[in-house]
Parts: C-alpha cells; structure tokens; sequence
C-alpha cells in the first residue's frame, strides 16, 4: 500500500471521527474547508482508495448514495426508512447452524442490516 497523500489522510480522519455513516458528498462538506483545493473528485477517489486497502467500508444499504464506515469492528447497522439515519449496533449474527459449505457458497462477509424507523422517527 503506498503512503497517504494528505487529502487522503484528511479524509480518513475525517471518516475515524463521525459516527454517521457519511455519503461522498457529506465528507467534502466536512474537508473542502480544511484543504486547499480539494475536489468532489479527489474526495470520492480517495474514498475508494480507503476501502480497497481495507481502511474504510462501503455500506450496502438501501440509500440514495453510498455510505462509508470507518468503525471496522464487527458491527451491524439499523437503518431508519423515515430519516435515513444509520445506527451501529452489537454485530446481530446469523443461525450459528448456517451451512454456506452445503449451500455451494464461500462466504467472505456477512452485513446484516435491518430496516425501521428510528425512535424521533417512530415518535412523529
């Protein structure tokens, strides 16, 4: 892996710091005015550069954009429909009797992500 450049540096901050499961767009808002010259672009290709060396996650949730996790630790998300917020929680974990073997599957990663409404939500 080479070296951070300092924008991506800047970015993974960034990322390590929020708790909010970001899109593209909200982590330039957050840096464009603590770089110069940073672009949407630079942004969304450093961000991709985190998650292929594994320094960041891409969340495969059902959201208008993609959304990035800094937190690697195992976890798993709720996903409120009402305001689109996205909350970590203890990692919620399959059958322990699963049999991807038997299933004719190799499984890398599991993502477990439950949809609802959150409690401001649910309160409306």
């Amino acid at each position: 892996m080479k070296a951070l450049t300092k924008h991506r540096e800047l970015i993974f901050n960034d990322l390590k710091e929020r708790k909010d499961h970001p899109t593209a767009k909200m982590v330039f808002e957050s840096v464009r005015g603590k770089a110069d010259k940073i672009s949407f672009a630079t942004v969304y290709n450093s961000l991709e550069y985190l998650v292929a060396n594994q320094m960041v996650n891409k969340l495969n949730i059902e959201s208008d954009s993609v959304r990035y996790d800094a937190f690697l630790e195992d976890h798993s998300h709720l996903l409120c429909s009402g305001c689109g917020k996205v909350l970590d929680v203890a990692p919620l974990k399959l059958s322990a009797d699963t049999d991807w073997e038997g299933l004719g599957f190799q499984a890398n990663h599991v993502d477990i992500v439950v949809s609802g409404t959150c409690s401001s939500c649910h309160s409306l």
